[in-house]
């Protein structure tokens, strides 16, 4: 997928005949976001500081949530415009690329998380329970100093659809071992 800078979606107003108002609304979001200080216009024409900005935010790929809050804002602005209807279909190509972004950006994430090493953790003392499972997971997790997968582990598993698919979500984050097999460890370290 090819990277979007601020510069495709002015292009795209700007190929869409759509007035000045929708480029002064991307200005806002930007403004709005705190990519910017200060509107496009005045650091063009400002300090040669104030154009290295504008230029470093040219020049910087725009990460999915950052095309869908400023495709939002800007929707937001401008919904009772005339010419709303010629923007919908750029507001629906960046909507579309953000999703898009976002499930390779998912996909990566869970390919990085496959590739840590996973701490092992006994659940025999789970007694088949998602909520018992889920806090031993959590806590060895915490115990490996590992608080943020804690907290995604958590959020995946609690918004998934069955116990199989919440139990796949666990074992992305931590290594099921038996206590048998722990105890065969401890004794072969002595």
């Amino acid at each position: 997928m090819k990277k979007i800078f601020i510069s495709n979606i002015r292009k795209d107003l700007y190929d869409a005949y759509l007035d000045t108002e929708y480029r002064e609304a991307l200005a806002n979001s930007l403004m709005s976001l705190k990519m910017i200080s200060k509107s496009p216009m005045n650091l063009y024409f400002g300090t040669e500081k104030e154009k290295q900005e504008l230029k470093k935010i040219e020049m910087t790929p725009l990460n999915s949530n950052q095309i869908s809050e400023i495709i939002h804002l800007m929707m937001y602005q401008m919904r009772n415009d005339f010419q709303y209807g010629h923007f919908k279909p750029i507001v629906n190509k960046y909507i579309n690329i953000s999703e898009k972004m976002k499930k390779k950006e998912q996909v990566k994430k869970v390919n990085e998380i496959n590739c840590i090493k996973k701490p092992k953790c006994n659940f025999d003392k789970a007694y088949g329970s998602m909520i018992e499972i889920l806090s031993i997971a959590s806590e060895t997790l915490k115990q490996n100093k590992m608080y943020d997968q804690s907290r995604e582990m958590i959020e995946k598993a609690t918004t998934s659809y069955s116990y199989d698919e919440a139990l796949d979500i666990i074992n992305q984050y931590v290594e099921q071992i038996s206590k048998e097999k722990i105890d065969e460890q401890v004794e072969e370290l002595e």
